[in-house]
């Protein structure tokens, strides 16, 4: 299982929430939830925010050096589609993200 899956799963537990209650405080549907969660799907970067988000998870301890590296890609495509429409919270995180690869 991938690590930020058993994150998540973890978090999920110990908060009560199941992945229907995920999918709604997180606006991902909730076949989309159980896809990733089995790992039948690789998630966008904002998915995994979004979960982090909902359970209160700092979204570096969910991702590994692996993700990372593909993270950059979504990071992009999530800047190309919506970025004008991104919280001060997203874009500090994004921000965040790009300095800490740096160093």
């Amino acid at each position: 299982m991938k690590t930020w899956v058993a994150k998540v799963k973890k978090a999920m537990d110990e908060k009560g929430i199941n992945q229907k209650k995920l999918s709604e405080l997180s606006g991902i549907t909730e076949p989309s939830v159980s896809r990733y969660l089995k790992g039948e799907r690789t998630p966008r970067i904002d998915i995994i925010t979004n979960f982090a988000r909902v359970l209160n998870l700092d979204i570096n301890d969910l991702l590994d050096a692996n993700s990372i590296h593909s993270a950059y890609d979504d990071i992009s495509l999530v800047i190309a589609r919506r970025g004008n429409e991104l919280t001060e919270e997203e874009t500090n995180l994004i921000i965040s993200m790009l300095k800490s690869r740096k160093e």
